[in-house]
């Protein structure tokens, strides 16, 4: 049995550096990609083009009638509305990897229900949205939260 698996490890081996050579040059892009992303975000604020801003024209630009004023007390940064549909969106331009944790997912979700409640919408045509630069500002915590159905939330990098 061992002599099997050495015979198969020795037909193989060549593909190892291969397979390593692959996962670092994917990380390698995704570093100069989230790099880039940061760079392309401090010429926008520059040009006086926030995050919220450009969110805002996104949405805009996608049919939405976009609201970005008296949200301020939910901790929401945008109401979008098209027909039946209500999007509540929060964006935070944080850089830093890992930054956004479950602690700031939930406490959005938690702002975004009171403001549902608040401001009699139906809860079913209600979505919630968390606008980032790159997926590396989530740690998992955040990431486990985002991609489960029942906090109805979801991130958009932007």
């Amino acid at each position: 049995m061992g002599e099997m698996i050495l015979a198969s490890l020795s037909k193989i081996w060549h593909l190892v550096p291969i397979v390593m050579a692959i996962v670092l040059f994917k990380i390698f892009l995704n570093k100069k990609s989230n790099k880039d992303r940061i760079k392309k975000n401090e010429e926008n604020e520059k040009q006086g083009l926030s995050l919220v801003s450009r969110t805002m024209k996104k949405y805009e630009d996608s049919g939405y009638t976009v609201i970005n004023s008296a949200l301020d007390d939910f901790g929401i940064d945008l109401l979008c509305s098209k027909d039946d549909k209500t999007l509540l969106i929060k964006c935070s331009s944080d850089t830093q990897s890992k930054s956004i944790s479950s602690e700031d997912i939930i406490a959005f979700h938690t702002n975004a229900k009171k403001y549902i409640k608040s401001n009699d919408l139906e809860p079913k045509n209600v979505e919630f949205r968390y606008g980032i630069l790159y997926r590396d500002v989530l740690d998992k915590s955040a990431i486990k939260i985002l991609t489960n159905d029942s906090y109805n939330c979801k991130y958009m990098v932007l």
